[in-house]
């Protein structure tokens, strides 16, 4: 009889380590080189994203695999960008939020590598520009914040 091997969903998963349990607090978006890398057709320039914080609160559920909650990103200046509800695993991160122009809007974001204090998310937005489909794909590096503290809509 043939050995059927099956693999979980947290295999691999950062030697042991749960994005659930992880990704509670506040993050900030690193500003170094290459913590921010754009590509495909665009004019945008990694100093051209606005976002510098985002929180994650614990205030949805936690089943051990799988975390859902409210999520605020914030600019520089402290203004809120956004806000809504996040879903996160090992491998994905599902934001959803109302637009600047009050449309609901979803962001998927694949999660390339995490620890207790670095979160590498690759995002893939496609659309069009000038009536032609365009691709572009945003990998960024966040840095968790030092003082977990909220941080105000000034």
């Amino acid at each position: 009889m043939p050995l059927l091997f099956l693999t979980g969903c947290g295999g691999g998963d950062d030697d042991g380590r749960r994005l659930g349990n992880l990704i509670v607090g506040t993050w900030q978006r690193g500003w170094e080189d290459g913590d921010v890398v754009i590509e495909g057709e665009t004019e945008w320039r990694p100093e051209d994203f606005a976002f510098d914080l985002f929180v994650f609160r614990d205030d949805g559920n936690y089943n051990g695999m799988v975390r859902s909650g409210s999520f605020s990103s914030y600019d520089f200046s402290g203004y809120i960008l956004y806000e809504g509800t996040y879903r996160c695993d090992n491998h994905n991160l599902k934001l959803e939020f109302t637009d600047d122009q009050g449309r609901q809007d979803t962001i998927l974001a694949q999660i390339l590598s995490f620890t207790e204090t670095d979160l590498v998310v690759k995002v893939k937005r496609d659309g069009t520009l000038n009536g032609s489909a365009v691709s572009v794909t945003v990998t960024m590096k966040l840095r968790k914040a030092q003082s977990s503290s909220s941080t105000s809509d000034a």
